[in-house]
């Protein structure tokens, strides 16, 4: 029963090691492609390479014989010439010179060819990442993604080297040397190295499996401190608001104290592996050692025929306990890997259709025709809205927190599709074009924006990357950024900080303006655009708005309502409904919901302005 026990539990430990195997198979097969892509200067190089290691494996199996054949010609030196031994001696180091220089060579062609792999893969993760739906960048932690790609990254050139260069061409060579030792000594010699071999290779594998469940763990407390670092610095102005660098401290060591224990409990299990690895290295040695030196010894084999099978099994010495470290770096390497590819595995939410035409309107006009929409399905958001913005007009949306406002101009730019009814722009309906050639056509001012780290110059640029330093600065001077550039040492230079941390809030608002004039869209969307603004610079800036307003498409997302009382007309949204629409003075005469925000926010102005002055 006992032993039976054994080989279940044993069937079930190889069971889960095929398991594996195939899993890693599976990711292999993914990053393959970015290996040999269709580009004849990458697929040169790796044959070149491969061409090489095929080299190296035939010099190294060469190796050991002609010194064979130069013992037996020391041994024996009555019977042959000086020439003739001269000349295998000569051919001895020159073959061993040739193994050690095509070593060098391959490497020296191959390392552009994995860099260019590298660089494929990297561009690749990150083209997919931006094809990616708003919902995913919104539920995802950027910091554990971040890492995951850092070790793709490093994973890629570990897995050729590793697995190319290294495992298959050393198995290639056990096989050639099992095969010579079989012709020239018997099965025996032969059958005994393959033994020695996958006796290691199988403990390997099954060592490797033990160890990794301890490397799963260190994984995933290594991304949860990288993703818990991450945001706090991220929060960097909420932890002094709140004095809390003692809490976070605390959390923050609490999740490293976590990835110690389990990089510890890994490093020991991977050494417990290596040790064994080489008693078994150690055990084959011994035995071709004494099998050899007694062969000898009754006169069965002379002193060429030990160094042979020694040279042999010496050859495969260091490469095999090389192997601990490497079955160990590439099933590491496999399992970041897998983080990647989990990413690449996700599909966009929002796609082209197939045959998608490029939006090319003669009328920039926008309707909403009864659309619904949530971003939880549970907990509806829109609940049949509908609504048209001709072309030329003004069109301004209100209503209480929670309303849906700001989830029209997320349709409308497409980071979502509804879940009824449609949305159109310039009457063709934004599921039937390309998302590239919709977004092209639309500007957008967030309520909260973000900047990359990066000149004043660069993040107003962005918006037209080939635009002009006289674009640039006339972009500044229409959104009243000249005033602010000028007080700064660097001006237009002036590096705003991770996320324009450097820069307040209405200063950051000034430069999304100034972004999205260089754009010149045909339709724009000031969502919440002065929010963050005093009154005299949002006075200052709404008189811009309504310049650029002036004979374009627009629509305007507004939490003050003194900033719309011109639009053609004005939609107040209230439970996902459109409440109430009018222009201004016809809400106010309604007495209704629009009429009751506008009373609450006249007399906080005033007293705003009270406070001002």
């Amino acid at each position: 029963m006992q032993v039976m026990g054994i080989l279940l539990k044993l069937k079930e430990n190889f069971g889960q090691i095929w398991k594996t195997g195939a899993s890693d198979a599976r990711v292999l097969k993914q990053v393959f492609p970015f290996f040999f892509l269709d580009d004849r200067k990458l697929r040169f190089r790796y044959l070149i390479s491969f061409i090489l290691v095929i080299a190296t494996m035939l010099l190294n199996a060469g190796t050991p014989l002609v010194l064979k054949v130069a013992v037996e010609k020391l041994t024996s030196i009555d019977n042959s010439t000086g020439v003739s031994i001269l000349s295998v001696l000569l051919a001895y180091g020159i073959i061993w010179t040739l193994s050690r220089v095509v070593v060098y060579l391959r490497e020296m062609v191959s390392e552009r060819a994995i860099a260019r792999s590298m660089r494929l893969l990297s561009i690749r993760i990150f083209e997919h990442l931006h094809e990616l739906s708003m919902r995913f960048h919104l539920e995802r932690r950027t910091g554990g993604i971040v890492s995951a790609i850092d070790k793709a990254q490093a994973a890629v050139p570990e897995i050729i080297w590793g697995l190319f260069f290294t495992v298959i061409p050393t198995l290639i060579e056990v096989f050639i040397a099992m095969s010579i030792l079989t012709y020239l000594y018997g099965f025996t010699y032969g059958w005994l190295l393959l033994v020695v071999i996958l006796t290691y290779i199988l403990f390997s594998l099954y060592g490797m499996e033990w160890a990794l469940k301890a490397q799963n763990e260190f994984n995933k407390h290594h991304l949860a401190a990288s993703s818990r670092i991450v945001d706090s610095l991220l929060n960097f102005e909420t932890v002094k608001y709140f004095t809390n660098q003692e809490h976070e401290y605390a959390v923050c060591d609490n999740v490293l104290h976590k990835r110690e224990l389990a990089e510890a409990s890994y490093s020991i299990r991977a050494e417990m592996i290596h040790a064994i690895q080489g008693l078994i290295i150690g055990t084959g040695l011994t035995i071709f050692t004494v099998m050899t030196g007694l062969g000898v010894m009754r006169g069965t084999l002379n002193i060429s025929d030990f160094v042979l099978v020694n040279g042999y099994v010496l050859q495969f010495v260091r490469p095999l306990d090389f192997f601990g470290w490497i079955f160990r770096n590439l099933r590491k390497q496999l399992t970041d890997l897998k983080l990647v590819m989990r990413l690449m595995d996700v599909e966009p939410e929002i796609i082209d259709k197939p045959g998608a035409k490029e939006l090319i309107i003669d009328e920039a006009k926008i309707e909403f025709k009864d659309v619904y929409f949530g971003y939880d399905k549970r907990r509806p958001i829109l609940k049949g809205v509908s609504f048209a913005v001709p072309e030329n007009h003004t069109i301004a949306i209100v209503g209480p927190t929670g309303a849906g406002k700001s989830t029209i101009s997320r349709l409308l730019f497409r980071f979502y599709d509804c879940s009824g009814g449609s949305v159109l722009v310039g009457g063709k309906d934004v599921r039937d074009v390309t998302q590239q050639s919709l977004q092209r056509l639309i500007g957008i001012v967030p309520q909260d924006t973000v900047l990359f780290n990066n000149t004043l110059r660069y993040n107003i640029g962005y918006g037209k990357p080939n635009a002009t330093a006289e674009e640039i600065e006339k972009a500044a001077e229409l959104a009243h950024l000249i005033p602010f550039i000028n007080t700064l040492p660097d001006g237009f230079d002036t590096i705003v900080g991770e996320r324009g941390l450097k820069l307040s809030g209405g200063e950051k608002q000034r430069v999304s303006i100034a972004r999205v004039l260089l754009k010149q869209p045909k339709i724009y969307i000031f969502d919440e655009a002065t929010s963050a603004l005093d009154t005299k610079t949002e006075q200052l800036i709404q008189e811009n708005i309504w310049e650029i307003a002036h004979g374009t498409t627009t629509l305007i997302i507004a939490h003050r309502l003194s900033t719309i009382v011109h639009a053609n007309e004005i939609l107040v949204l209230d439970d996902g409904l459109v409440a109430e629409r009018g222009t201004h003075n016809e809400l106010i005469q309604q007495g209704g919901l629009y009429a009751n925000l506008w009373e609450k926010q006249i007399q906080g102005e005033v007293i705003e302005e009270e406070l001002e002055n």
